[in-house]
């Protein structure tokens, strides 16, 4: 299965993004809205991914919480929560395959805001 996903800036890198498309998601990130949404806040990333139809992906979990919470009508929330420890960390691969560990289970992943950590098996 595969996802329409969105990275905000702050969930951004090549890397994760190469990835992802490996694993066979479709991605899009800021520099490739129209206009460019680099450094938009977050509200403006939200309701892009909301029209966009794409789940959105982000390292903000508190500030993208308040945003479903106000407007649970989108296409998903996909949040990784950080420490800046690096035992308790995600890396890049470890965010895809919990991407397809959530999957796996048959959810919803659309109205829903899933803490990515929780899926890392």
């Amino acid at each position: 299965m595969s996802l329409a996903l969105y990275l905000d800036d702050c969930a951004f890198s090549h890397e994760l993004r190469r990835l992802l498309i490996e694993a066979g998601h479709d991605v899009e990130v800021p520099a490739d809205a129209h206009p460019p949404l680099t450094s938009a806040d977050d509200v403006v990333h939200f309701a892009h991914a909301k029209a966009a139809e794409r789940a959105i992906l982000t390292f903000n979990p508190r500030d993208f919480k308040e945003l479903h919470d106000h407007d649970p009508d989108h296409f998903g929330i996909l949040v990784m929560y950080q420490d800046n420890d690096p035992t308790r960390d995600m890396s890049y691969r470890q965010i895809v395959q919990a991407i397809a560990n959530l999957e796996s289970t048959g959810v919803t992943i659309a109205r829903g805001f899933w803490s990515l950590n929780r899926y890392r098996w």
